[in-house]
């Protein structure tokens, strides 16, 4: 069978993590022994190199800052076998960035300084589409407008169009206007953006489903899908709820490991059209990536 094509929109960033004792006083300076790494981040890149890792054909639309850093993800995406022709920089302007100090106790605190990947407009989006995916997966991260105009691109030419609203709370409003999307194939959240799209705390089963129920009337999504770490995956399809169990298995580090989870349950599903299925493969990815440390370092090699 040949490879579906998958286009993924939204951030590309220089993520740097730092492991320090305790956060500093103002005015403190203190010697840490911890590690530090220095890697390619964003959700939307993180989800295509882990596509792309996993043996789909994968393409990102971005954009960089006219420096190094951006350069650098650049060459790491053609590495990674990414289609890049729609990564693209923005002049005199510096790539993003994620700074993150994570305590021994795993306390962890960023500042993310979006850069380049604010003048994602719906222009990019639109070029994007030349590339003739076989799905379209768009993250709430990138510019609202751009979004909407995608789903609807996706509808008008019967593209699966996916949405991840799994990403940082303060990158999108609280009232993202989901009446206006297209048609949805699936809306991927976790328990915490559950939260804030239903008002509905989903720490029951009960819950997850009226949390499910009250996003789903608000657009025309097929499935909604709640990501919910080595537990597994909860989906809705507007008449019946289904429970997926997943590995058990330890987490050492789950960063990118929901970005991995993303890409296998995508890639997989719009090769076989078993939504369930594609989310037991995922969670199995998951579990691989979190065992793991780092973002971009975890996430899994398809084995020859």
């Amino acid at each position: 069978m040949a490879k579906r094509r998958m286009l993924f929109v939204g951030n590309a960033l220089i993520r740097f993590a730092v492991g320090t004792p305790y956060i500093p006083a103002p005015g403190e300076s203190i010697l840490s022994d911890g590690n530090y790494t220095f890697a390619p981040g964003g959700r939307s890149a993180l989800s295509a190199i882990a596509a792309a890792r996993l043996g789909y054909d994968a393409v990102l639309c971005a954009r960089v800052g006219d420096d190094y850093y951006g350069d650098r993800l650049v060459e790491v995406f053609k590495n990674e076998g990414l289609h890049i022709a729609n990564v693209t920089v923005k002049r005199e302007c510096q790539t993003g960035l994620s700074l993150e100090l994570t305590e021994p106790d795993g306390t962890n605190r960023e500042i993310y300084f979006p850069g380049a990947n604010a003048f994602l407009d719906r222009t990019y989006a639109e070029g994007a589409m030349g590339c003739y995916p076989d799905a379209i997966v768009a993250s709430l991260e990138a510019d609202q407008e751009a979004v909407l105009r995608l789903s609807a691109l996706a509808e008008e030419k019967g593209i699966p169009f996916f949405l991840d609203g799994s990403v940082r709370k303060e990158a999108i409003p609280k009232d993202f206007p989901f009446e206006k999307l297209g048609a949805t194939e699936l809306l991927i959240l976790n328990d915490e953006d559950a939260k804030l799209f239903s008002g509905i705390t989903p720490n029951t089963e009960e819950n997850r489903k009226l949390a499910c129920y009250t996003i789903r009337k608000r657009f025309d999504v097929r499935y909604i899908l709640l990501q919910l770490g080595t537990t597994g995956s909860f989906i809705y399809d507007g008449k019946y709820f289904s429970a997926i169990s997943g590995p058990e298995s330890e987490v050492v580090d789950p960063a990118g490991a929901s970005e991995a989870y993303t890409a296998a349950l995508i890639g997989d599903y719009i090769q076989s059209g078993d939504l369930r299925a594609a989310a037991e493969f995922a969670s199995a990815v998951y579990a691989a990536s979190a065992s793991r440390h780092g973002g971009y370092q975890s996430l899994p090699q398809k084995k020859a």
